[in-house]
């Protein structure tokens, strides 16, 4: 069982440009730490530098010691033979971790026969009793794209549940997961945390970090701004952007509701769904007009994704009728999805494919640099591909190529579950007042109630229509 992990002045950078800088941290037994900071501030960097899977263009410099073994001076080979036994990562996309080809209940199974040896049997026993953990018991023959984001999460977590690494990685552990799963996830944590382990976490959920004492840094354009105590730092934040980060949580907000107008764009009618056994939803009804903004919640699983693709004829219903304005056409019913990484092409340069938009729709380029402002975006975010930018930066990018098509109706499925608290705001913000502006109309799907009773005309929870 080891005992500490001690960061010392690491570096990462590219031959032009440094992107994490004199990073200082520790952790113990008994004292997790939580990086807490804004999507694109480098807190991933730091736990793919200590996992040992930095792409091969960054160099780091610095030392990264697991009692005292420096691991930056590791062979490739010798690091990967920590992994699952002594150093175990829980990603920040549980769908690139997951075997798209593999049912549930093998994917966790095979994990446990692979750390602990145990026979059929007993590896499935524990399997499901891993799974009841995470009230994915109904879903043991399932595959990982028959299940919600927040579904394929709780199975991840319980596949890191099951190794054994005394060195727990944690990257974004609760997005897209309602109040009573995070709460869950957060008792399993804290379970780690007294069985010895060392456990260092990445979030933009200050919730968590509260939840989780031990140590917090703050981190911002690839430093750390801000280390101590948890209780401390939230008690007597030191440093302006530090006070702005706690202040930015929903309950701070001060924001009017949109003005509807009369016109409808949805007509929602007795709309029923369910998948075998399992009722998503009965005789739901409800309309979205014009303007106005209407919140889906509801626990990971319950139906609200399944909603917003039955609405677009992405699903079909079981009954009920969907009637959608007819002076709009089908490109302007839209969709901003859950998973970022998924709407766009692995290997593709980013402003390739929003080149292809703007040519096929006839869209000027200008237009695409002034939503990159108000996003707070950088031009040269699009010379990268997917995976060479942040999950918050690429869900930004996701709403934004979206909102150039100029809808009329957007399905948004957490499109701030990547996202810190500033950003959350000034996301959600600019995104009402372009509801005000061009009289759109958003179903947004959202795990935190607070938040959707502030920014929403009207909230429904799902799984009163069951």
């Amino acid at each position: 069982m080891h005992k500490q992990l001690k960061i010392e002045n690491l570096t990462i950078y590219t031959k032009d440009k440094v992107l994490v800088k004199d990073i200082n941290l520790e952790i113990s037994t008994k004292k997790p730490l939580v990086l807490l900071g804004e999507s694109g501030s480098g807190k991933s960097l730091v736990i793919d530098a200590v996992m040992g899977i930095l792409p091969q263009e960054l160099e780091v410099s610095g030392k990264i010691l697991l009692d005292n073994i420096d691991l930056l001076k590791l062979s490739k080979k010798e690091r990967e033979k920590l992994w699952g036994k002594h150093i175990t990562l829980l990603p920040q996309e549980p769908w690139l971790s997951l075997d798209p080809t593999m049912k549930v209940i093998e994917q966790i199974k095979e994990v446990r026969q692979f750390t602990y040896k145990n026979n059929e049997k007993h590896s499935l026993k524990k399997s499901l009793e891993e799974l009841k953990d995470v009230k994915l018991e109904k879903f043991t023959n399932s595959y990982p794209y028959e299940l919600s984001g927040g579904m394929c999460q709780r199975l991840t977590i319980a596949i890191t549940h099951v190794q054994e690494g005394s060195l727990i990685l944690v990257d974004e552990p609760t997005k897209g997961l309602d109040k009573k799963l995070c709460d869950s996830i957060v008792d399993k944590l804290n379970e780690q945390i007294k069985q010895n382990k060392l456990l260092f976490v990445i979030t933009h959920d200050l919730e968590i970090a509260r939840k989780i004492e031990g140590s917090l840094g703050i981190m911002v354009d690839g430093e750390i701004i801000e280390y101590s105590d948890t209780k401390s730092i939230f008690n007597n934040p030191q440093k302006e952007y530090t006070k702005r980060l706690i202040l930015a949580e929903p309950t701070f907000w001060k924001i009017e509701k949109t003005k509807p107008k009369d016109e409808t764009t949805v007509h929602i009618k007795n709309l029923s769904k369910q998948f075998d056994k399992n009722i998503l939803f009965k005789k739901l009804s409800f309309d979205i007009k014009k303007g106005e903004i209407v919140s889906i919640v509801g626990e990971s699983g319950s139906g609200k994704s399944s909603l917003g693709n039955i609405i677009l004829d992405h699903l079909s219903s079981d009954s009920g009728e969907i009637i959608k304005n007819k002076n709009y056409s089908k490109i302007q019913f839209q969709k901003i999805y859950q998973d970022p990484p998924s709407a766009f092409l692995p290997e593709q340069i980013l402003k390739d494919g929003f080149w292809d938009l703007l040519k096929l729709h006839k869209i000027a380029k200008e237009k695409l640099y002034s939503f990159l402002e108000k996003f707070n975006l950088s031009k040269e975010l699009l010379n990268r591909t997917p995976s060479e930018i942040s999950g918050g930066e690429l869900q930004r990018l996701s709403i934004i190529r979206v909102l150039l098509l100029k809808p009329i109706f957007i399905f948004a499925d957490e499109i701030t579950s990547r996202l810190d608290p500033i950003s959350q705001k000034e996301v959600l913000f600019l995104l009402k007042e372009i509801v005000e502006t061009e009289n759109l109309s958003v179903l947004l799907v959202t795990h935190d109630r607070t938040l959707a009773q502030i920014i929403s005309n009207k909230v429904i929870n799902i799984e009163e229509y069951k």
